[in-house]
């Protein structure tokens, strides 16, 4: 099972460098995850950028979307990494609490938290 976050899945709905060969990965089929946390994401990215919410949904669907608990906030509130940022922080509890064994990711420093915590990082470029 593999674990989505934003940086991610905004290539999905744009076209980025990465853009073609995320989508050439994830045609192979793999299992992919993430938390509702990516929804609001996505969809905040849209609404900023005018991205119809249509192609957003389509993503999403895509995905399978699990809840955050109070214990995933709490551990990502205590995650050692310095440079991670809060959001970053709930992916990395959210991948970590569905047992996934990679994070697909573009974010350098949720990359470095990932491995540091045992995660395979997935990003094709």
């Amino acid at each position: 099972m593999i674990y989505l976050d934003t940086s991610a899945a905004v290539k999905l709905i744009s076209d980025e460098r990465e853009s073609d060969e995320l989508r050439r990965y994830l045609d192979e089929g793999p299992m992919v995850v993430s938390s509702d946390l990516l929804e609001t994401e996505l969809r905040r990215i849209g609404v900023r950028h005018g991205i119809d919410q249509v192609l957003i949904t389509a993503v999403l669907d895509g995905v399978t979307l699990t809840p955050l608990t109070r214990h995933e906030f709490r551990e990502a509130g205590m995650y050692p990494q310095a440079g991670l940022r809060s959001l970053d922080a709930l992916h990395l509890a959210g991948a970590l609490s569905v047992d996934a064994s990679a994070m697909l990711t573009y974010d350098v420093r949720l990359a470095e938290a990932a491995r540091a915590h045992g995660l395979e990082v997935i990003a094709p470029v």
